[in-house]
Order: structure tokens, then C-alpha cells, then sequence
């Protein structure tokens, strides 16, 4: 099993896709699950924020993985995945634990050393944590 991280940020993607890739409340549990219960995912987390939306899972095949999850993210925006995919990006192993925490100290942040970047990364674990 390898950590695993698709996702979209103000680095690369325009705001009206970010706006639109943003997810909460409910709908962010639903794809919570819907990635939990793909076929290669073992784990996952996901961080949305107004500046970015991350899945981080932990995979046992990094293509099924990769498009299981990328699928998702274009059905739950309504953004056709020819159209979301130019914006995604993924990092896989060391990669992937690199850049978490490279976000959770905010060096990903649209201001460098933003803070409050950690507290929304717990609270995404905490979700994940409290729904299994």
C-alpha cells in the first residue's frame, strides 16, 4: 500500500474551476466514501479548502487509484474529465508525503506560511477518522 494525492490548487487551476471543484458539508462525507470504497483505495482523507481540493488515500495500485479517484472529483464538480484532468496533479510515495507536508505548513499556501492550513488538515483527518 503507497500513499497517493490527486488533486487541483490554486497553483494549477483558475478560480472559476476551484469554485466549482470546491466540496463541503455533505457532499464532501459522500465523496469521502465514494473514495474509501474504490476498489484500490484502502484509506482516505480529503482537503477542500477555497484554495484547493485534495484526496489523499492510500492505494495498492497507483493507475486504479489514480483514475478511480479523478473520476470521482469530475463527477462530484460536473467538470468532464478531458476538461478537470489538465488541472489535476498527482504524487504517489515520498512524493505524495512530501507535499502533505509541504500544505500543512503552508509552503502550498497562496500565502507562503499561512497557518490556517493546519487546522483544516486535522479537521479533514478527524472526519476521516470519525467515518471509518
Amino acid at each position: 500500500m503507497s500513499v497517493l494525492v490527486v488533486g487541483l490548487s490554486h497553483r494549477s487551476a483558475p478560480v472559476p474551476v476551484l469554485e466549482r471543484a470546491a466540496i463541503s458539508g455533505d457532499d464532501l462525507v459522500k465523496l469521502l466514501h465514494e473514495v474509501h470504497d474504490c476498489a484500490h483505495v484502502g484509506e482516505a482523507a480529503i482537503v477542500s479548502t477555497c484554495n484547493r481540493v485534495e484526496v489523499y488515500a492510500v492505494v495498492d495500485k497507483f493507475h486504479g487509484g489514480v483514475s478511480a479517484i479523478s473520476e470521482l472529483l469530475s463527477r462530484h464538480s460536473g467538470i468532464p474529465l478531458d476538461d478537470l484532468s489538465r488541472y489535476l496533479y498527482v504524487h504517489y510515495e515520498d512524493r505524495a508525503v512530501q507535499h502533505a507536508f509541504a500544505v500543512a505548513c503552508g509552503l502550498e499556501s497562496m500565502v507562503v506560511g499561512e497557518g490556517q492550513i493546519l487546522g483544516q488538515i486535522r479537521q479533514a483527518f478527524r472526519l476521516a477518522t470519525e467515518r471509518g
